[in-house]
């Protein structure tokens, strides 16, 4: 019997699926991403797992749904599962925080995923793979410190204490010029034309590289904020490392577009994690990958506590 499994990976930006048939990858797919307000989210995560099934056509085995944006009850991870089942002829769906995807793809051993873009997420495993530990994110509003949407927002913020006075360093006036120019506005009109755009958070989180450009020609105040998220990454290194009992061998993983090689987050990051005594590892693998991998599984493993599993027929 063929084997066909299908997988996601979801950010703030949009959400990657891909398809491995009896061991061939299809080529991968990118939606929209999901926006507060705009939809719900039941709907529109049941919508994207189904529609791609059906453009794979067949039954397909298992459903790997790896996203930054989860339900807040059971009964709405219930009610995806629900609706997937309905509208297709996936036979298994597993429901995860894009953490758990990213670690898949990106650690072996013991160690820590801290995976960055517009917002950030970590997730380490311990003992010998026998524990996990989760680390950080927990979403724009409360949390999110080093995301590109925290270095926009920080850019943002300190360009509004320049408009107003608090502020009166040439680093941050600098950062006022910069926001109106990349939002097409006037001072005064700064902070309304941020929060009415239709995606704000994107919007925000896509001013980073404006802050990380100025930060590469000197500019203090932007390089405080890009050094602060290094700061913020390292933390969650050093604590993962400190919660999950972990040795000389614990593995540090950085991904995602904000810790991208050659950005100036990653170069601050690793520098402050190396100074901590740890070192980067690199698998070559992206949290798409993670997702292919946990759909791959015999069982869910040591994620399994993480996993959301919903079987055909059963409850």
């Amino acid at each position: 019997m063929s084997k066909k499994v299908i997988y996601f990976d979801g950010g703030g930006s949009g959400i990657r699926a891909g398809a491995n048939i009896d061991g061939t990858k299809s080529e991968a797919k990118n939606f929209a991403g999901f926006s507060h307000g705009e939809v719900d989210l039941v709907d529109y995560l049941a919508d994207v797992v189904s529609k791609y099934a059906n453009e794979i056509g067949g039954d397909i085995s298992r459903a790997v749904l790896a996203t930054a944006t989860l339900p807040a009850d059971a009964a709405r991870y219930d009610a995806i599962a629900s609706l997937v089942f309905q509208k297709s002829d996936i036979q298994e769906l597993w429901i995860c925080s894009d953490s758990v995807s990213s670690c898949a793809a990106a650690i072996s051993g013991d160690g820590v995923v801290i995976a960055a873009g517009t917002g950030i997420t970590a997730l380490a495993v311990g003992k010998s793979r026998t524990m996990l530990h989760s680390l950080s994110g927990d979403g724009y509003l409360i949390g999110d410190e080093a995301s590109a949407y925290w270095i926009g927002k920080m850019g943002l913020s300190a360009a509004l204490r320049a408009r107003d006075g608090r502020d009166q360093s040439a680093g941050s006036a600098q950062l006022l010029e910069v926001a109106c120019e990349h939002f097409n506005t006037e001072p005064y009109y700064l902070p309304h034309i941020v929060h009415q755009q239709e995606r704000a958070v994107h919007g925000i989180a896509n001013f980073a590289l404006q802050v990380s450009e100025l930060a590469a020609t000197g500019n203090t105040k932007a390089v405080e904020i890009i050094d602060a998220a290094g700061e913020e990454v390292a933390l969650i290194a050093n604590t993962a490392k400190r919660e999950c009992n972990g040795g000389s061998d614990f593995q540090v993983a950085l991904i995602g577009g904000v810790l991208a090689t050659d950005t100036l987050v990653y170069k601050s990051a690793v520098a402050k994690i190396e100074k901590l005594g740890m070192k980067i590892h690199a698998s070559g693998n992206t949290p798409l990958d993670g997702a292919e991998i946990l759909a791959m599984q015999s069982d869910a493993g040591v994620f399994a506590p993480m996993i959301k599993i919903y079987k055909v027929g059963s409850k």
